[in-house]
């Protein structure tokens, strides 16, 4: 096959790869062996200028020949700004026997793709899945509008409602008339009028505690005048008739027991029986089982039992009504940090400083204390008596209970075991009912060296305290002398 043959032959990259090698040698050797024109058109001459050795296609306007092998000068080689384009040649036409640069050339370019031919059922499936997308995309946007418009309507009716609520509590709701139905509510000790709306207001008896406090406001010598109970009341009252019904004692349903410190558990008992109406023996069996009693106390309910304003509803028995009582008096003591071990000792203390004492000078109290913690000093010269009237008037039992003072012969008797004079320090227990003054005294007794005290009117309570037997002789002189005026008092 010859060299013509082999160029003709040749692949568009082959062949440019070809022409760079070997230049015009190539076409010239091409030219000298075809029969048909040899030489380029005269319009394709260009100047004579040596064309440089290049990896690239040789110009076609170049006329002068360079030697075989000659590589040409790069710097001489220079092209048009817009070389002229040929027509194309198709590669599946042979070669003819003029084959030119010009038809080199264009054997060498690349056919761009054809593009598909569009038809006109392509542009209406096209404008179809345009318009559903359009369609489904409006959809989505008409949706999420929708849920926003919802969600603020829903922001809004919530806000506008809690608003409304606080306006309405604000003024304070109220129901009209005088209700329907029966209901019992109880009004606890100490509660304030705030109080007993709540607690109304909970029981559905008025429609909110706001208006009751209002009606307490417009009356607050009556709300006042509420005292605790358990009272017959109806739903949906209004705050006036509520109030109406609560400061009139007839629409209580409840007893109503108060225990005053210094009382004896048979005074606590006469209270439960003659207030409450328990019966005697019901009382004497809530005694005995005193349920939550510590073990501390020994069995024993005397100084247990706390003072206050305790309501006995309906169907309660004696028994709730004795444990509600221990049990405010166990509180105060865990809440006053004594420790339990020490409960039994603290009591009877402060029982006997109760009982000595008197609330119409509630600040001898603390000092009484400090006297009964010197006296069982037994370096003192007391050497450990406690020498107290109220533990030998406890210790006559209960038909003295009323007594304050003793006569000589009882102080004489030592049988007695709660007979002070006869028995150096504490008596067996405690001697009656706790208040919180003569508790608060005995727990936090001030310093002071006094070993006497003698209350020398039993009318105002006035108590005079001696570190000396002499000082103390003279108030005992005083006190003779009160009594000797007031025999009906001291009885002995």
């Amino acid at each position: 096959m010859s060299e013509t043959e082999d160029l003709a032959s040749m692949g568009p990259r082959r062949r440019r790869r070809y022409l760079a090698q070997h230049g015009q040698a190539a076409l010239s050797q091409l030219d000298s062996q075809s029969p048909a024109t040899s030489a380029l058109p005269p319009e394709a001459a260009l100047p004579q200028t040596p064309i440089p050795a290049s990896p690239f296609v040789a110009s076609p306007y170049t006329t002068v020949q360079p030697e075989p092998h000659e590589l040409p000068n790069f710097r001489d080689y220079h092209e048009e700004p817009h070389p002229p384009s040929f027509p194309r040649v198709t590669p599946d036409i042979p070669p003819a026997a003029d084959t030119t640069w010009e038809s080199l050339l264009q054997d060498t370019q690349v056919t761009p793709a054809e593009q598909p031919e569009v038809t006109l059922s392509d542009n209406r499936r096209r404008d179809k899945r345009s318009r559903i997308r359009r369609r489904k995309t409006m959809r989505n946007r008409t949706f999420i509008i929708l849920a926003i418009v919802v969600t603020l309507l829903v922001i809004a009716i919530v806000f506008g409602a809690i608003i409304f609520n606080r306006w309405l509590s604000a003024k304070g709701a109220d129901y009209e008339g005088s209700g329907t139905g029966q209901v019992m509510v109880t009004v606890p000790e100490g509660a304030l009028g705030s109080d007993i709306g709540s607690i109304l207001a909970k029981a559905q008896v008025v429609a909110s505690s706001q208006a009751f406090f209002n009606a307490c406001r417009d009356q607050e010598a009556a709300c006042s005048a509420i005292q605790p109970g358990t009272y017959a009341m109806a739903k949906h009252m209004s705050a006036v008739n509520a109030l109406s019904i609560l400061i009139d004692k007839a629409n209580r349903v409840d007893d109503q027991i108060t225990i005053g410190p210094g009382l004896t558990k048979w005074q606590v008992k006469e209270q439960l029986v003659n207030t409450a109406g328990f019966s005697d023996a019901d009382v004497e069996a809530a005694f005995a089982k005193a349920p939550g009693l510590p073990k501390v106390a020994g069995g024993n309910i005397e100084g247990w039992l706390a003072p206050g304003t305790y309501l006995v509803g309906p169907g309660q028995d004696a028994t709730e009504t004795v444990r509600q009582m221990v049990a405010a008096n166990v509180k105060r003591l865990r809440e006053s940090g004594i420790p339990e071990d020490q409960w039994e000792t603290f009591l009877t203390k402060a029982s006997i400083v109760q009982r000595e004492g008197s609330d119409l000078q509630k600040q001898d109290y603390a000092k009484i204390a400090r006297v009964l913690e010197n006296r069982m000093d037994t370096s003192k010269e007391t050497v450990g008596f406690l020498n107290m009237d109220s533990t030998v008037i406890y210790g006559l039992g209960e038909a003295s209970k009323s007594r304050k003072i003793p006569t000589s012969g009882e102080v004489a008797d030592a049988s007695n075991p709660y007979n002070t004079y006869r028995h150096k320090g504490l008596p067996p227990g405690p001697i009656g009912v706790v208040g919180q003054d003569a508790f608060d005294g005995t727990h936090n007794p001030p310093p002071g060296d006094w070993l006497y005290f003698t209350t020398v009117d039993l009318n105002t309570g006035e108590t005079r305290f001696s570190a000396t037997m002499e000082e103390q002789k003279a108030n005992v002189e005083l006190l003779k002398q009160f009594c000797k005026d007031h025999s009906n008092i001291c009885k002995g």
